[in-house]
């Protein structure tokens, strides 16, 4: 069966993809040899003493790939993708362990400012949603994980709330308390700079009690860790010395992932399989994404110009195979700062 293009995970949406980066035109029409292969060899197994080697498996190879690069930060993850991600999936690891998902009155619910500053203020959920809300697209990634999201979030700006408080002298430090006391302090600059907000719904979907409704912070460049859930208390400090605010894991920078599953796809020669994914470093911008189809020996970088480090990079890239073969596709990431993907995301896929 033939098939011209191949897409995945239709259940993201968002504006369409900016073409950008890498050759715009499918692949040269001279191809290396079909003799040409890379060779893969699965992870050897231990029996009775003797160490045996798994079957090897050979794939096309083709230096320097070409294809149709596009990208945009404007696709999103469904809401209710985001609740499972970073709701109960996630409570071990982001935003408030062994968090206790139970229904609050929101109608009754506020928030209190308190510290060192002037004037406390007690403000209810209805004040801040009357009193102006903000609507942004970030990203939202785990420090320990592969977990990422891109979604549209709509709350107040926590610079605004703060602005109510008169700060005193000195003030360095700031720490959002969930209803159990849960709150990593942070630098007060970090969080003004970062435009934190204290958020109410994602998409257009209010939160859940799964994702700590009625409020969470959710900071760009920030991981999952520090977006409290169940806010309820925001503690303004004059420290000795602001606290240093945890990156993610430098196994966990230039995430890169290819959605696509093509198991029990075949395609024909002259078709253009279309490969999408996305990319996320948490606190750089996604530089390029770069891919091959030898084994590593060589990378194609597809620039991804003006992409911010706010939201991911949802990816596509279009190749056209004009040799029959079994392949794989490697992709990686490189950020702003030149770091690269620790580990390379693959897709194998079969051109009859």
């Amino acid at each position: 069966m033939k098939h011209n293009t191949i897409k995945t995970l239709s259940a993201l949406t968002g504006a369409a993809a900016l073409l950008t980066g890498c050759a715009q035109q499918p692949a040269p029409a001279v191809q290396p040899e079909p003799a040409a292969a890379v060779e893969a060899s699965s992870p050897t197994v231990e029996l009775a003493g003797e160490i045996t080697f798994r079957e090897t498996e050979t794939y096309a190879k083709v230096a320097n790939v070409q294809g149709v690069f596009a990208y945009s930060q404007n696709v999103l993850t469904p809401a209710d993708e985001v609740f499972n991600l970073f709701g109960t999936a996630a409570t071990a690891m982001c935003a408030k362990p062994g968090f206790a998902f139970n229904e609050v009155d929101c109608e009754n619910y506020y928030v209190n400012l308190r510290g060192s500053i002037k004037k406390s203020q007690t403000i209810s959920l209805a004040q801040l949603q009357e009193n102006g809300s903000v609507t942004r697209t970030m990203a939202c990634s785990c420090a320990t994980s592969s977990v990422v999201a891109n979604a549209k979030v709509t709350g107040a700006r926590v610079a605004d709330l703060i602005e109510l408080a008169e700060l005193e002298e000195g003030v360095n430090t700031i720490t959002f308390r969930g209803d159990e006391g849960y709150g990593i302090p942070m630098p007060l600059d970090y969080v003004l700079e970062k435009d934190a907000m204290l958020v109410w719904q994602i998409g257009d979907q209010k939160l859940p009690a799964s994702q700590g409704a009625p409020l969470q912070v959710w900071m760009p460049d920030t991981v999952a860790k520090y977006f409290t859930r169940r806010v309820m208390e925001i503690e303004l400090t004059a420290e000795a010395e602001a606290p240093a605010v945890q990156s993610a894991d430098d196994a966990q920078r230039a995430k890169i992932s290819i959605v696509n599953r093509m198991a029990d796809e075949t395609f024909a020669v002259g078709d253009q399989i279309t490969f999408e994914g996305y990319a996320d470093d948490c606190g750089s911008a996604i530089a390029a994404v770069e891919f091959s189809l030898d084994g590593g020996e060589t990378w194609t970088a597809c620039a991804t110009a003006d992409a911010t480090s706010e939201k991911w990079v949802y990816w596509s890239f279009g190749y056209t195979a004009e040799a029959a073969g079994v392949y794989k596709l490697d992709v990686r990431a490189r950020t702003a700062e030149g770091r690269v993907s620790p580990l390379a995301s693959s897709v194998v896929f079969t051109v009859a």
